[in-house]
């Protein structure tokens, strides 16, 4: 059965070039020598019949579109991570910038965006609060580009707590205006997030290689609850070249692996991958 990538990292390190990056890669790892050619050869020779290469910055987007115009399967998303809000010195700029890229005709979505509090630390006072409006602004100016654009949007979403998810939900219920796919890549937060999120018109859920991990059962329970609830909503995703699914935890994500996520949803949570692909074509409208 074909596999749809909805979300991998071409356009990164180490996938891109090869170059280790800000990871710790052991001299002679194969991926040392590979470019996201290879990566992108080897998947489809793993089942994965089209990608979608989702950009975290400007010039990440911008690679993302480079590297969907060499092939009629890849395809492109164009947004800002919320962790980069802080380092932007002119958000209306950047979001300008972003509809630029937006009108190639390869550009499939609108993110990654959204809030990401994981990293904050509450002795930072003062400019947590900051930080937290900067992500909000560049936030809101993304979906509001979508809604112009008439595009779906990906959603990034992290924190220790409820703060990030629910206030994610609360500027989607202000500003979305719901006239395409709402994607919640590599999804995970608090039940009574996920029942609202499901109950949104629709609202998609992206499943990474973390939900094999042995301890990742809160992901295995969401994945239950898109599953009873609509499994029309259930993505495909391996994040690459992060969260590799076991075996190869630790290692770095290569986007082949997403074989063996498909393979562990289907036997182990009763997945439906014919219907997980015809999902992906639904919610990009590829």
């Amino acid at each position: 059965m074909p596999i749809i990538d909805t979300h991998c990292h071409y356009n990164l390190e180490p996938l891109y070039s090869g170059d280790p990056f800000c990871f710790n890669i052991k001299e002679g790892d194969e991926v040392l020598q590979m470019k996201w050619q290879d990566h992108w050869q080897n998947a489809q020779q793993n089942g994965v019949a089209k990608s979608i290469i989702v950009g975290p910055g400007l010039k990440s987007s911008q690679k993302a579109i480079e590297i969907a115009a060499t092939d009629e399967n890849l395809f492109a998303s164009v947004g800002i991570h919320p962790e980069r809000a802080n380092k932007i010195i002119d958000i209306d700029q950047a979001i300008q910038e972003l509809e630029k890229m937006a009108t190639n005709k390869k550009v499939v979505a609108i993110g990654e965006t959204g809030l990401d509090y994981f990293y904050l630390k509450a002795d930072e006072g003062n400019e947590i609060e900051i930080i937290k409006l900067r992500q909000k602004e560049l936030f809101i100016g993304q979906i509001k580009l979508a809604n112009k654009l008439n595009l779906p949007l990906i959603l990034h979403v992290r924190d220790h707590d409820d703060g990030a998810y629910l206030e994610t939900l609360d500027l989607i219920e202000k500003h979305w205006q719901f006239e395409n796919a709402l994607i919640f890549h590599c999804v995970s937060g608090p039940i009574a997030y996920i029942e609202k999120a499901l109950a949104l018109k629709k609202s998609y859920f992206g499943f990474d290689g973390n939900i094999t991990f042995k301890k990742s059962d809160s992901i295995r329970e969401i994945f239950a609850m898109v599953q009873k609830a609509d499994s029309k909503k259930i993505l495909l995703e391996t994040d690459a070249p992060y969260l590799a699914p076991e075996p190869h935890r630790g290692r770095i994500c290569q986007p082949m692996m997403i074989s063996e996520t498909a393979n562990y949803l289907e036997k182990n949570l009763s997945a439906n991958l014919t219907e997980i692909y015809q999902n992906s074509l639904d919610a990009f409208k590829l």
